[in-house]
């Protein structure tokens, strides 16, 4: 479930829930992009592009925040091993990302990485959501979390896992990629 965002903080913020927008972004991208010049032909030719897909619209939407809240998918399977791509894609869009420190999954991503954008619902080891908030409120923690996350994401990108995968099944030769 999404956390609750507290009412004192005087931010504004939009929610983006799959379970109610649905999970494919091509459904549900115009309803907050067309203000910003995107029509149907233009997401149509990314979907359909070999170059870009879908990830260039989640990028394109992350874009047009401030911060964005990355939080897990709450089915218990998922707290456990869930996936950290929803992490990276938006650290790889050079939006701050503040992490919700939830789930095996997502706490050992936080832990491991060291990533300071980071909050958890009962504070314990990390900031209050309440807390993170108002630190993102300032420019070079928000700056902090973009110049981390782009050096993180660079772990997760597909140049870095093939030369990692090649370097495991022993290529010991150059990489020109």
């Amino acid at each position: 479930s999404f956390p609750e965002i507290p009412n004192n903080l005087a931010i504004s913020y939009t929610k983006i829930d799959e379970m109610i927008e649905g999970i494919h972004i091509e459904d549900w991208f115009l309803n907050y992009m067309a203000l910003e010049g995107w029509t149907n032909e233009k997401k149509n030719d990314v979907l359909n592009s070999s170059d870009y897909g879908s990830g260039m619209l989640y990028y394109n939407l992350f874009r047009t925040f401030d911060v964005v809240l990355v939080t897990p998918k709450s089915k218990h399977e998922k707290l456990r091993y869930g996936s950290i791509q929803r992490i990276t894609s938006v650290m790889k869009s050079g939006v701050p990302a503040l992490v919700e420190a939830k789930g095996a999954a997502f706490e050992l991503f936080v832990t491991r990485y060291g990533y300071p954008c980071v909050f958890a619902e009962e504070g314990g080891n990390y900031p209050t959501l309440a807390q993170a908030l108002t630190d993102m409120k300032n420019v070079s923690m928000r700056q902090t979390c973009i110049e981390e996350g782009l050096f993180i994401a660079e772990n997760f990108s597909p140049d870095y896992i093939v030369k990692k995968l090649l370097r495991a099944l022993s290529y010991e030769g150059d990489f020109d990629c």
